[in-house]
């Protein structure tokens, strides 16, 4: 069995790939444009939070499917990465919306914020 660890600086590339690895992640991964639309949504991801991939993707991640993430703890980072042209960063997060708080930890990574970026999320 493949051991993908969670925060590898290569996990887009590896994803990129091979798309059925998404799915096979053991945790959440979800690939954004740069104004922040779902484009992809992994089984993971539904398993925590309880959506379909079918109710997210199309939809503004920041403001229709996680709206906690709004300010500048999470969605400020974002917006300095698609400035920048790229992203990778780690960091700790507690999810509130329409469900009891869970701490995560996201990886935010992007070779280039033109391909998408993705918001990668294990439970702590």
């Amino acid at each position: 069995m493949e051991m993908i660890k969670f925060g590898t600086d290569h996990i887009d590339n590896l994803v990129a790939q091979d798309p059925s690895r998404l799915d096979r992640l053991p945790f959440g991964a979800i690939l954004v444009d740069r104004n922040g639309r779902v484009l992809k949504y992994n089984a993971g991801e539904m398993a925590m939070s309880g959506r379909a991939a079918g109710d997210v993707v199309g939809k503004n991640f920041f403001n229709d499917v996680a709206p906690c993430t709004k300010g500048h703890v999470f969605q400020g980072r974002f917006q300095q990465g698609v400035a920048a042209g790229s992203l990778n960063m780690l960091f700790e997060y507690a999810f509130d919306y329409k469900m009891a708080p869970a701490k995560v930890r996201v990886h935010m990574k992007s070779t280039s914020v033109d391909d998408g970026i993705w918001i990668f999320i294990k439970r702590l």
